[in-house]
């Protein structure tokens, strides 16, 4: 179903006039924001959090730029480590040291990807790329390259950058009111740069998430997390379902629950994501702030 746009003639004689189909999708564009914080939230009550403070960054940045300026965007991710956070992979510090040695955005992933033989996959850049798929809901073209780029500020890997292609694909059209192409266009767009990640996310998309293994010495690969989000996006009946489901799995509990609360809230709405979750979010207010600006930009 193609993204919603109203009859001008009825727009001309009712300049305020929105329709259920707007306030539906605005919904969505908002519940993706507080669905991510939420899940990273309920995963990891007791842990300091990265991905909604990147997440942050980020947003904040393409309102400012209204598009992805991966320079600024950057700058904004130094600032946050300037303050000198616990919780960060160790991909994401190597990548954010490299931006301040002085490498430039466009390379301090791919260095500290080389460093480890090519070898790390995490799931650092997928926990907090929401942002580039609200940037695309009205036109889709360019949601792989903004998200390639975002991902290779720190995670170089095909399948990392594979894993923020197909995450934003799907919160575009989720939002757009798209549900039941989302995943095949997410694993068709994914697919386009690595074929581990479609097939992660065909294989999460065709079993529930108590069937999925995502803790032992992968916990945090990027793989598990894409295969246990689309799981849930695809099984889940609400979005309190899938995100409690992705939680109790284990593993790396807070990064999961983050990819997975953005896929269900782009899909649910923020009135489906429970009111008692909501209210806890320290980051709620500027969250739907930012997303209610990013709206009116598009």
């Amino acid at each position: 179903m193609a993204s919603f746009r109203p009859d001008p003639n009825i727009l001309r004689k009712h300049p305020n006039a929105i329709t259920q189909q707007q306030i539906e999708e605005k919904s969505r564009f908002v519940g993706t924001l507080l669905g991510a914080a939420a899940g990273e939230a309920l995963g990891a009550p007791h842990e300091l959090k990265s991905a909604i403070e990147l997440t942050l960054a980020l947003l904040r940045s393409i309102v400012a730029r209204r598009r992805l300026d991966v320079d600024d965007v950057a700058q904004g991710y130094l600032k946050w480590f300037a303050g000198n956070p616990k919780d960060i992979g160790a991909l994401t510090r190597a990548a954010l040291q490299n931006l301040r040695a002085g490498e430039p955005a466009a390379q301090s992933g791919a260095i500290a990807w080389e460093d480890t033989g090519r070898k790390s996959a995490g799931n650092g850049s997928v926990m907090c790329c929401a942002p580039i798929g609200l940037l695309h809901v009205r036109s889709l073209d360019g949601v792989a390259e903004d998200a390639s780029a975002a991902s290779r500020i720190t995670h170089y890997d095909p399948r990392c950058v594979g894993s923020c292609v197909a995450v934003t694909t799907a919160i575009a059209h989720l939002v757009r009111g798209e549900s039941d192409e989302a995943v095949e266009r997410a694993a068709s767009a994914a697919g386009a740069v690595s074929d581990d990640v479609r097939a992660a996310i065909e294989r999460g998309a065709a079993r529930s998430p108590a069937d999925l293994r995502v803790d032992g010495e992968d916990r945090g690969y990027v793989l598990r997390t894409v295969e246990l989000a689309f799981s849930a996006l695809v099984g889940a009946a609400d979005f309190e379902d899938g995100v409690v489901a992705v939680i109790s799995r284990g593993g790396d509990t807070d990064t999961n629950a983050c990819v997975a609360g953005a896929l269900l809230g782009a899909k649910f709405g923020k009135s489906r994501i429970p009111e008692r979750w909501v209210s806890k979010l320290k980051a709620a207010p500027e969250l739907t702030s930012l997303a209610e600006q990013l709206y009116r930009l598009l």
